[in-house]
């Protein structure tokens, strides 16, 4: 049983289509949110990871930004942000 005080995980989720200079705007902001980059890539095809705690973004050289999803406050925050970078011209 969850405490009260205790948020729920969001779920994991999936953007594709991103361009590479979207990708770039969507790392700054990460970053600035506190997340830190991992020194190293896991597969061929990534191009970067971000953790921020638990939660961890993984964008992909296809195009794909993967994230696992988490308790983590900002997530909706961070969700919202990337899909109106993603969805922006």
């Amino acid at each position: 049983m969850r405490r009260p005080d205790e948020s729920a995980a969001m779920a994991g989720r999936t953007w594709k289509g991103i361009s590479l200079d979207r990708m770039e705007r969507i790392r700054d902001i990460l970053t600035r949110r506190g997340g830190v980059m991992d020194k190293e890539l896991k597969g061929a095809h990534e191009l970067w990871r971000i953790r921020i705690e638990k939660t961890v973004f993984t964008a992909y050289t296809s195009g794909s930004l993967y994230c696992n999803g988490a308790h983590l406050p900002e997530l909706p925050f961070l969700y919202e942000s990337i899909s109106e970078i993603v969805g922006g011209e």
